[in-house]
């Protein structure tokens, strides 16, 4: 990560998308940080002359509401993902499923495969797949279906 990178995701994180996160340095890789609001208010406001909005993103994006009326998504995250505390961590329905993949870091599910990938994790994979193509074959069924009711003479089904 270069120092652009990092200030981009800071900025970010100070207008958009703050994701509360404390680090104890005992469970974690990380130092001792708790995260008070307060502090993060204040330091977003003297880097970026920006206040935090911590519920703009369930205004913006809807929450778990919004989750509950959509389809075909998939969550993953690892279990070793310092922002794990932030994801979909269960499933909401049929449709819109979650993995966590044991002792991984985030995105690991979207590298190439590699000889040396664990069980779960292409077992992770596997479903990811099946979910996308369960949802291509679902698609095409409805639209068949679609397409047939539309092609049925209206004298046949009097």
């Amino acid at each position: 990560e270069t120092t652009r990178d990092g200030q981009l995701w800071d900025y970010l994180y100070c207008s958009d998308m703050l994701q509360p996160a404390a680090r104890d340095g005992v469970s974690d890789m990380f130092y001792p940080q708790p995260f008070i609001l307060a502090d993060v208010v204040s330091g977003c406001r003297g880097r970026w002359q920006v206040e935090p909005r911590p519920d703009w993103p369930t205004i913006n994006y809807g929450g778990w509401k919004a989750l509950e009326a959509a389809s075909n998504l998939v969550f993953t995250n690892g279990e070793l993902d310092p922002w794990k505390g932030g994801g979909v961590l269960q499933n909401v329905s049929s449709s819109v499923q979650s993995f966590v993949i044991p002792e991984m870091g985030h995105h690991v599910d979207l590298f190439f495969s590699q000889p040396g990938d664990t069980a779960p994790l292409r077992a992770v994979r596997a479903a990811e797949m099946d979910a996308v193509r369960g949802w291509i074959r679902d698609s095409a069924e409805a639209e068949a279906a679609r397409h047939t009711s539309e092609a049925v003479p209206q004298s046949a089904t009097e």
